[in-house]
């Protein structure tokens, strides 16, 4: 096996391998799918058409023939090929054929005529077979291909349209995540405030009124996002009191001379989990009933989101389309 790998890494022209050279590139062309690298096609093939190297093959090549060696197998590589050629003319669609039964007999023919280019078997015969129909059928051919096309565009639009939609969704999730974060501070430092002055057995009603404080504000803001066309979900505050005080919203660098990052440190709400109110770790558990951890404002809850915000983040987030969008960060 360790033979075979390096012979698929050396160049049968010139035996130069990757070992030597990580930036090989190797390319084939479409006429015999004999393997060379780079170099070589340059070399040999600049300065015009040429005989292939390899023995006996005697073909004449053009650079411009040449593409790059998708698959491991060359095999498979001509297949793919030939498929694509195929289809190109044997195009039509099912709803021309007025039985399935007729539509399995053309495909039974195109498949046929594959099967015969791969394996070289009546080339000649099958050669000629394509170039009649193609002569015979050019209109309705050109027609499909016109009909392909734009199938394919509508389908590019709407991928577009899909990943415009979840663009859309993350910026929405982010402004409502501010928001809550937002609510959820003032909350924590009026609740703070007023511990801090209360009378013994009075905190839960402190901790109640701000929580109550919290969701009035939130309608409010509900309230006046419709009267501007944007109606904003629903944010649920009943853990307001609970958040530490060492939770903290990160402030995004916009500085253009930071690594990309496509998430810009944006923080989403989901709907791809539910987090728990317990887990099985027996580590947690240990710090949890620490009395140090207490006094830090340790809470495991805490933990708990992290861990499973960081396993989920990114999902639904095309990044080469992100980067298009930033041109001026530098990509790493």
């Amino acid at each position: 096996m360790n033979g075979a790998r390096v012979e698929d890494e050396v160049c049968p022209i010139c035996k130069l391998d990757t070992y030597m050279n990580p930036s090989m590139r190797f390319l084939i062309n479409t006429e015999c799918y004999h393997k060379m690298c780079e170099s070589c096609v340059d070399r040999i093939y600049s300065q015009g058409p040429a005989p292939c190297p390899y023995p006996n093959c005697g073909k004449t090549l053009r650079k411009n023939r040449f593409k790059r060696q998708v698959f491991s197998d060359v095999a498979v590589e001509r297949e793919v090929d030939v498929r694509k050629r195929v289809a190109k003319v044997f195009n039509r669609r099912r709803e021309e054929f007025a039985s399935l039964k007729n539509y399995n007999d053309y495909l039974e023919e195109v498949e046929t005529a594959i099967f015969n280019l791969v394996n070289k078997v009546d080339v000649e015969a099958t050669e000629a077979r394509l170039e009649a129909y193609e002569a015979a059928n050019a209109q309705a051919i050109a027609a499909n291909a016109s009909l392909q096309t734009k199938e394919a565009e509508i389908a590019e639009h709407m991928r577009n349209l899909d990943e415009e939609r979840r663009r859309q969704q993350r910026t929405i999730a982010l402004e409502e995540s501010l928001t809550e974060q937002k609510l959820k501070r003032e909350v924590e430092r009026k609740v703070i405030k007023e511990l801090a002055n209360a009378k013994e057995g009075e905190a839960e009603n402190v901790v109640r009124k701000a929580v109550a404080a919290a969701q009035k504000t939130m309608q409010l803001k509900k309230s006046s996002a419709r009267r501007s066309g944007r109606d904003s979900p629903t944010v649920s505050f009943e853990d307001a009191a609970l958040l530490m005080v060492n939770s903290k919203l990160a402030t995004p660098d916009t500085r253009d001379d930071l690594p990309y990052d496509p998430l810009k440190r944006e923080e989403y709400t989901n709907d791809l989990y539910t987090v728990r109110d317990h887990y099985y770790d027996p580590f947690l558990d240990n710090i949890e009933t620490s009395p140090q951890a207490k006094a830090a404002g340790f809470g495991v809850d805490n933990v708990y989101e992290q861990v499973l915000f960081e396993a989920f983040m990114g999902l639904g987030c095309f990044i080469e389309n992100e980067k298009g969008r930033h041109k001026g960060v530098v990509a790493t």
